[in-house]
């Protein structure tokens, strides 16, 4: 596995991560919005057969997918919490001040050429030089002693 690269693939994917975490939001509020529209159902007159089809079959799947939505939310904030606090990591450190900053302006903002020199003061080639090394770090910090074998 190219560790750099599933680095910087996660730093692509975190704009992705955000926007989820939102429709994800969504998705949980509008069926906690159809789950009170769903009543209580009597029974009583309801022929007795297969179980397949029963009224509370909406529901139950409604209560299985706010379930599901809810793991899938809690994963994705755990994500980028992990993803925000290595990236704050790698700004720790004399000579590591502009770690953080080209990976989130280079990843996160899309900021490229001269945009990117004037925002790390400095040419691009230095800017790419500095995006190296600090992808190189994030990998070692996502990844452990795997991120070195490369």
């Amino acid at each position: 596995m190219d560790y750099k690269k599933e680095a910087e693939n996660q730093l692509r994917e975190y704009n992705d991560l955000l926007d989820s975490v939102e429709n994800l939001k969504g998705e949980i509020a509008e069926i906690d919005a159809q789950l009170t529209s769903i009543k209580n159902t009597d029974y009583s007159g309801m022929p007795h057969g297969s179980g397949s089809g029963l009224p509370d079959d909406r529901l139950v799947n409604k209560l299985y997918r706010k379930q599901k939505a809810t793991e899938e939310l809690k994963s994705t904030l755990r994500t980028i919490k992990r993803i925000d606090k290595v990236l704050g990591n790698l700004s720790k450190g004399e000579g590591n001040e502009k770690h953080e900053q080209v990976l989130r302006l280079f990843y996160l903002k899309n900021i490229r050429g001269q945009a990117l020199e004037e925002a790390l003061e400095c040419s691009e080639r230095h800017a790419y030089r500095l995006k190296g090394i600090a992808i190189r770090r994030l990998a070692i910090q996502l990844f452990g002693i795997k991120g070195l074998g490369e």
